[in-house]
């Protein structure tokens, strides 16, 4: 019920902001939320390395008014028109997008989402299917305020090793509801033969008077970094609400953000899912050559079973590294801070990296030489090259994560909740904690062709048999654990993940198009042997992401 308000009141405003542009005049604007598609930031990248300008690129969940302003990247491909609104009032459905208004001083668009498309598996015996139909509107006005609206609606079926992810996250508390959540989406109601369906909202609002200052609000996904993998906070999980202060300054980018999780299906009180606030910190200092971001973050419960805290008002702080109630005796909360990286080698080339510090404790390390458990920490190196082999359009990422057992889980006080999850998935890496992870990526685009070559190794250490959680699992607490722990202890499970996709845009301004897949996933160890063979073929509107390579 709750969810239909939000949506009938959107709908009501974006009716207002619709009529708004319609009695304007003619102009040009460019702003919109910029997908965060892995291609459309991979194009966004060598746009950048092009512009030789000084911006800083570790926030991820960008509007196009923050880059618009600076006025430096020109666009130069037929694909670049996923960046920013325009006049064009071509009659081409091919190039423009599905409905257009057009004032003086505002535009808005209005754009089918659709997927449709057929997957064969060796594991499973008739073919999946899967259908998403949705709507996205955009907007902006005055140069300096834009929205964006996207309501979708999915019947998905999977490949088995997904299946089995799912069907492993329902609502346990209330298992008659026949509820599941799927990676990266939302929460779905199991239908016949292992087919999902759920639906999905992600909304923005954003103003930016000046290139100094921004505000925006919303339903969805943020991502902290350069890399592939995001190790301080990624767009793995579901999308959540959020405010979004930004301050420009010399050479400083500098956000802070308040969000709101919860995880469904796991800590109650009253017999209500119990959310959790969170409030970030990023501060990015930057030259043509060197970036530098500094990160903190703090999470805690609204209500436990003691007391109601809501969202508290000593953490709407907006001053880094600075915790009122931290760095008091006795704080129950979850804090994180981290450290990004990245440098400009060449004209076509940046070397990147984050390390993310859950906890640190190094004096029991150095009293026993061996590593304590309570020293949590990921880290992250990486390296991104375009125009690779002379050939234009071709770029290549390779990257290594590695984060210590324990990592993101928290056991404080039994407030398992307060892990950094949302909607039982990780905020970082979805392989967890306890493991190395490699990743070689190559990535295609020539006007509307695209295409993309992903060849993903991870060891990661499991250990279903032992009475207390080995490391990987931020579900698992810290109760009965050893004192002393080593990145991928337990049994070493061998995870292969190699994709191949080929893809024509139909309309590169909305992102739809055609795109097929082949992938063959594996994991092995000790005591486990799985693979698994997946091909799939159908139309596609490509702005999010989802990460199934785990």
């Amino acid at each position: 019920m709750i969810f239909k308000k939000i949506v009938l009141k959107n709908f009501q405003l974006i009716s207002i902001f619709f009529l708004a542009a319609c009695l304007s005049f003619v102009t040009i604007i460019h702003a919109q939320q910029i997908p965060q598609n892995q291609i459309v930031q991979n194009r966004l990248s060598e746009l950048l390395m092009d512009a030789d300008s000084s911006i800083f690129t570790g926030y991820r969940a960008q509007n196009w008014l923050e880059i618009s302003q600076l006025n430096i990247i020109h666009k130069t491909s037929l694909q670049d028109s996923a960046f920013g609104l325009s006049k064009d009032v071509t009659r081409d459905l091919s190039t423009r997008n599905f409905i257009k208004a057009i004032g003086r001083k505002s535009v808005f668009t209005l754009d089918p989402y659709l997927e449709a498309g057929i997957s064969q598996s060796n594991k499973k015996e008739e073919i999946t299917k899967n259908l998403s139909a949705g709507i996205n509107m955009q907007g902006v006005f005055n140069n300096n305020f834009s929205f964006n609206l996207a309501v979708i609606t999915n019947i998905n079926q999977y490949p088995a090793y997904v299946d089995s992810v799912i069907l492993s996250k329902y609502d346990k508390l209330n298992p008659t509801n026949n509820r599941f959540i799927i990676p990266g989406e939302n929460t779905g109601k199991l239908n016949g033969k292992n087919s999902f369906s759920y639906t999905n909202f992600n909304f923005d609002l954003t103003y930016s008077p000046s290139k100094y200052f921004l505000a925006s609000a919303g339903y969805g996904k943020i991502f902290l970094g350069d890399g592939y993998r995001g190790l301080l906070l990624s767009d793995n999980s579901n999308n959540a609400p959020y405010i979004r202060l930004q301050a420009r300054l010399w050479k400083l980018t500098y956000n802070v953000l308040y969000n709101r999780y919860t995880n469904n299906f796991w800590y109650d009180v009253d017999g209500k899912p119990q959310p959790k606030f969170s409030t970030t910190h990023y501060l990015g200092f930057n030259t043509k050559r060197l970036q530098i971001g500094l990160f903190d973050e703090v999470t805690w419960l609204a209500k436990d079973t003691n007391f109601s805290r809501g969202f508290d008002i000593q953490y709407i702080n907006p001053l880094i590294f600075i915790r009122p109630q931290e760095f008091s005796i006795g704080s129950p909360d979850n804090a994180m801070i981290g450290f990004n990286l990245k440098y400009k080698v060449y004209k076509n080339g940046f070397i990147y990296g984050q390390l993310a510090l859950d906890d640190l404790n190094l004096g029991k390390s150095l009293d026993s030489n061996k590593q304590f458990f309570g020293n949590k920490y990921g880290l992250q190196l990486g390296m991104w090259n375009k125009d690779i082999f002379g050939i234009k359009g071709l770029t290549h990422r390779l990257e290594w994560n590695s984060v210590r057992p324990y990592t993101y889980g928290h056991g404080v006080g039994g407030n398992i909740s307060l892990n950094y999850t949302h909607f039982y998935q990780s905020m970082a890496d979805p392989m967890g904690a306890n493991f190395n992870e490699f990743i070689s990526l190559f990535n295609y685009s020539n006007e509307r062709w695209y295409a993309s070559l992903e060849n993903m190794f991870t060891i990661r250490g499991e250990n279903p048999g032992v009475p207390y959680n080995n490391g990987e699992n931020l579900w698992g607490g810290e109760d009965g654990i050893p004192q002393f722990s080593k990145t991928m202890q337990g049994i070493k499970t061998k995870y292969s993940y190699n994709k191949i996709t080929a893809g024509y845009l139909i309309n590169p301004s909305n992102r739809l198009g055609i795109e097929t897949s082949f992938i063959y996933r594996s994991r092995k160890s000790s005591i486990v042997n799985q693979s698994e063979v997946y091909f799939s073929f159908g139309i596609k509107t490509s702005l999010y992401n989802l990460y199934h390579d785990f």
